[in-house]
């Protein structure tokens, strides 16, 4: 048979064809769609639940962070917890605990779909007592890249929720994932200048985010789950962001770095904390 241009080009769009529906079952539409939306999502703050605060805090303070002191901590009206509270110039740490227990019991009847309750329980259960809050440059509920439930309290205004994955509550592995609305995301600076001149009548709070140690931003967090499967929506659309790792391994454990472990100094808080601090 001879062979002629117009022959060549019929068979290479029929393999083109070809190729083409061979990658998209192999490389499912979805993934893409996650990556793109993963690139507008950053990490709001971080939550480490724990049994006793006092000592868990002590830990922290004893290595040079600076903490919001207890009688400005944020009570979580409605939910029965509060936490110990770490300020960065990028996003804060919370050390979340329960605080009212009947509070807690009423709000984890209402709301069955959040699993407040199963990570408060880490030491009976072995859930993962982790959790990041995430926001998004785009703050659009629909683009969110993973099945999420609604979850509410009156302080948070007539409209406005919290999105959690829904994973969450059946994946105690994974990390407890949460996407915050804009007018709770926390208060970032670009530097300790930028912080120094924010306007405002009371300056108290800009002490919070100096730290004795130097640590000014988060710039690596690292997750370890002994209980992981990292094909998940949700664990995918976590390592698809800038400077977050969740990985498999034998233990549960955080590790933080900050910027970019200049000081070379890294400080291990274990057992009262499953925390690794980079310095």
């Amino acid at each position: 048979m001879k062979w002629t241009n117009t022959n060549i080009i019929v068979l290479i769009l029929i393999f083109g064809c070809f190729s083409c529906k061979t990658k998209n079952k192999t490389e499912p539409l979805a993934d893409q769609t996650t990556l793109n939306v993963s690139a507008n999502l950053d990490v709001d703050h971080l939550n480490i639940w724990v049994k006793n605060p006092k000592k868990a805090k002590e830990k922290l303070v004893d290595i040079g962070f600076t903490a919001v002191p207890d009688s400005l901590s944020e009570i979580h009206h409605g939910q029965g917890t509060t936490g110990r509270y770490f300020h960065f110039l990028n996003g804060y740490l919370e050390l979340i605990f329960v605080f009212n227990p009947t509070v807690f019991e009423r709000n984890n009847a209402i709301n069955k779909h959040v699993d407040f309750l199963e990570r408060a329980n880490f030491a009976q259960n072995g859930a993962l007592p982790f959790g990041i809050a995430l926001k998004s440059e785009d703050y659009k509920p629909e683009k969110i890249p993973f099945e999420k439930v609604w979850y509410h309290q009156d302080w948070m205004g007539k409209n406005n929720g919290i999105y959690a994955a829904k994973n969450s509550k059946t994946n105690l592995g994974e990390p407890s994932i949460f996407v915050v609305y804009p007018e709770i995301e926390s208060r970032t600076f670009e530097s300790l200048s930028k912080l120094e001149n924010f306007p405002g009548e009371e300056d108290y709070w800009k002490a919070f985010f100096k730290h004795p140690n130097g640590a000014k931003k988060i710039s690596k967090i690292m997750i370890t789950s002994n209980h992981l499967n990292v094909k998940t929506q949700t664990i995918r659309a976590l390592n698809n962001m800038d400077n977050v790792v969740i990985k498999k391994g034998s233990e549960q454990l955080m590790e933080l770095y900050f910027d970019d472990t200049i000081q070379g100094k890294s400080f291990d808080l274990r057992p009262e904390l499953p925390l690794i601090i980079y310095l």
